[in-house]
């Protein structure tokens, strides 16, 4: 009984697949949306072939490698039915075709779901081989049942780690939920600014919504306006343009007119508290003002309703005035670093 590759596929086809579960893996690309340009889809291709060329086997060529971008536990992703597929051909034209993937949890993320998969591969005459491990799950005339039993035990373990992960992810999710305190930082309310830009945003909507050729209308032209009128201390003519407009179309999309005007009174009875206090947690154009625990407590719990009405609930009264005077348990952990150095200790 042998383990590691076999002789035979040096003589055989690699059929490459790559796969990351979602963006989030990969921020610095998120924009690109061609999963083989991404950079870390890249860099297993490139680890694979890597291995590949190590054991003097053919690599990978290009037409024969199949990304992307998706969840391990969907058994309906469409590179990996088509990289089966793919081998599952060559194999019944008489070729030796093999599946190569960075480690199994590439593979798949639920047992089963591979089980399946590699079951229908074995009979075809197709292993699957991770080339970090150095395993294959064997195949019809080639088996490897010690090696496979690792490789499945291995993505068992993925799946478990990745059912545990998506626990955690929905507990935390409807914590967020019910207390608010998911950060979403860099929503400011600009209590620094000349006017307030909402306000100004609705004043002038009409020169939004003349055509711009005319030079003084369109998207453009109403964001400087916008901009300008709020300034010092307002959104930035690209602020008022990629977020804010973006923001207040969802929100209208999302909320009913009686909900918007609740929404509307709500954001306004907040941005005057932090008026009055002098300060801006999530200033981003200057002018932040005095450093309050309180008003870091409040914004803390208050800006997924103030994001995402119609996700989160606002705050009651009772609630706000318990965040402003004791502000302790509502803090994020940053600031209850700075709260314990500069209130605990004295």
């Amino acid at each position: 009984m042998s383990f590691g590759l076999s002789d035979w596929m040096k003589q055989g086809t690699a059929i490459g697949y790559t796969r990351i579960s979602d963006n989030d893996q990969d921020k610095t690309s998120k924009s690109i949306n061609a999963p083989k340009k991404k950079p870390i889809l890249i860099k297993q291709f490139k680890f694979i072939n890597r291995r590949l060329k190590d054991e003097k086997i053919p690599e990978v060529k290009p037409e024969n490698w199949f990304a992307e971008v998706g969840s391990g536990t969907n058994r309906n992703r469409m590179q990996w039915k088509n990289a089966i597929q793919r081998a599952v051909a060559l194999a019944a034209e008489g070729k030796r075709p093999f599946i190569v993937v960075q480690d199994p949890s590439r593979f798949a993320r639920n047992a089963r779901h591979a089980m399946v998969a590699i079951d229908e591969l074995h009979d075809a005459g197709v292993p699957v081989v991770a080339a970090r491990e150095g395993l294959q799950t064997g195949s019809l005339g080639d088996l490897h049942p010690i090696e496979e039993l690792i490789f499945i035990q291995l993505l068992g373990s993925a799946a478990f780690v990745s059912q545990e992960q998506k626990k955690k992810a929905d507990q935390s999710v409807e914590t967020a939920k019910e207390e608010g305190t998911a950060s979403a930082s860099g929503y400011s309310l600009f209590p620094f600014a000349n006017r307030d830009p909402l306000e100004v945003y609705y004043e002038h909507i009409d020169v939004l919504r003349k055509p711009a050729k005319e030079g003084v209308g369109g998207p453009k032209a109403w964001a400087t306006v916008v901009s300008n009128l709020s300034a010092p201390n307002g959104p930035s003519i690209a602020s008022v343009r990629n977020t804010l407009r973006k923001a207040e179309t969802k929100r209208r999309e999302k909320l009913t007119a009686k909900e918007y005007k609740a929404w509307r009174a709500y954001r306004t009875k907040i941005r005057n508290i932090l008026v009055e206090k002098g300060t801006d947690p999530d200033g981003t154009t200057g002018g932040k003002g005095k450093y309050q625990f309180g008003t870091q407590a409040l914004m803390m719990m208050v800006r997924r309703s103030l994001a995402e009405p119609w996700k989160y609930r606002q705050r009651t009264d009772k609630e706000i005035q318990e965040y402003l005077t004791n502000p302790k348990p509502y803090l994020s952990v940053q600031d209850s670093k700075i709260y314990r150095s500069q209130v605990s200790k004295r």
